[in-house]
């Protein structure tokens, strides 16, 4: 139940930054805010990091340091890495018409549950057969109504980029386990973060693109959201299973919409709600 709780308030962070995304790069370079946000949240990792190396501030939280090998850190470098291309064609998918395809199909997460049964020996029941389910059902409901493309080409573009993102996504997020349990909670925030951030400064180097002043207030909550969300969910990968985890992060979708309702006014439809009840009972049925 504890891991479960964990689940929730990160998806509640990771939700709200989901929704939050429009007010932030609305006036500036996607990538531009993204390394910006990583500025801010490296920074804030890595002095945690420090504090806690030096006097152990959250050793009574978090336990003590695993002391871990050069391999293992080389592992979780490249992992991290990795990773960073599922947010590479997250957002390179996002310049498409397709942009209503993208969101729901990166987050149903196959990719993610063939790791944990085939690489982390988990069971596949019955259960999860039927939350599985649900939730391609919820997706469907959920954004069937703006999926409008004008070309076969567009559909195929951003279908190809969205499993692309999936891909790389799904599979590193749920081998997170590993180094997580390697480093620790906050050296591995630290390193993900790091990793992330000069991934997507050495993009904006080969693009060559002037550097825009940019409001930094939407940016700082953006990072504060990651911030409390990936200490949460570093923390449920040692409390929870990763089908749980998959399953139980799908609340993000519902939270997103949520918050989405409350800061840009949206209304929820009657198919959009069938669609929350069917990820909710997903959530429901694995729990």
């Amino acid at each position: 139940m504890l891991g479960f709780l964990y689940i929730l308030f990160s998806s509640a962070f990771y939700g709200f930054s989901n929704a939050y995304w429009k007010k932030a790069i609305q006036d500036a370079p996607f990538l531009q805010v993204i390394f910006s946000r990583g500025l801010y949240t490296t920074s804030f990792f890595g002095l945690c990091y420090l504090m806690d190396y030096q006097w152990g501030i959250f050793t009574p939280w978090l336990g003590e340091r695993p002391v871990f090998t050069a391999a293992e850190l080389a592992m979780s470098i490249g992992l991290c890495v990795f990773s960073f291309f599922g947010l590479y064609f997250f957002v390179r998918s996002l310049k498409t018409e397709a942009v209503s395809l993208v969101s729901p199909v990166s987050s149903i997460n196959l990719f993610g549950l063939l790791t944990a049964v085939l690489f982390l020996g988990e069971t596949w029941g019955f259960a999860y057969s039927m939350a599985t389910l649900c939730v391609v059902g919820g997706v469907f409901l959920l954004f069937q109504s703006d999926w409008h493309f004008s070309s076969i080409s567009s559909f195929l573009k951003a279908l190809g980029g969205s499993i692309l993102a999936s891909f790389f996504w799904g599979i590193s997020y749920s081998l997170f386990k590993y180094p997580v349990a390697w480093l620790g909670v906050i050296p591995f925030s630290f390193l993900l973060e790091l990793c992330v951030t000069l991934c997507v400064g050495v993009f904006l180097l080969f693009q060559k693109q002037k550097w825009q002043q940019i409001p930094q207030a939407p940016i700082r909550i953006l990072a504060l959201c990651i911030i409390l969300g990936s200490v949460f969910l570093n923390i449920a990968y040692k409390t929870a299973s990763i089908t749980q985890i998959i399953f139980v992060s799908k609340s993000q979708l519902v939270l997103t919409l949520i918050f989405g309702q409350i800061l840009y006014r949206e209304k929820l439809k009657a198919l959009q709600l069938l669609g929350i009840a069917l990820l909710l009972l997903s959530i429901y049925i694995v729990v």
